[in-house]
């Protein structure tokens, strides 16, 4: 076997190794991308859930601050200014 055909014999080697590597670190970062996507979609989940919960409290706070103190003046609650 002359030189040329050894050192190509060790190219080829050395590139089915590299190879093997690549395709190793192609499936763990597959794993990593498939949970960075479920964390950006938890996080778009709780994005939306608070924009709804501000919403809700804008319009909801009011009415139940005021139900709140006609409810105490009804029932004998009155501010004291002490």
């Amino acid at each position: 076997m002359s030189t040329l055909q050894q050192e190509i014999s060790a190219y080829r080697a050395e590139l089915l190794a590299n190879t093997e590597a690549t395709l190793r670190v192609e499936s763990n970062t597959k794993e990593l991308v498939e949970l960075l996507k479920l964390a950006k979609s938890g996080v778009g989940f709780f994005t939306a859930t608070g924009r709804v919960l501000r919403r809700v409290v804008i319009w909801v706070g009011p009415f139940l601050t005021v139900a709140g103190a006609l409810w105490a003046l009804a029932h004998g609650k009155w501010p004291s200014l002490d």
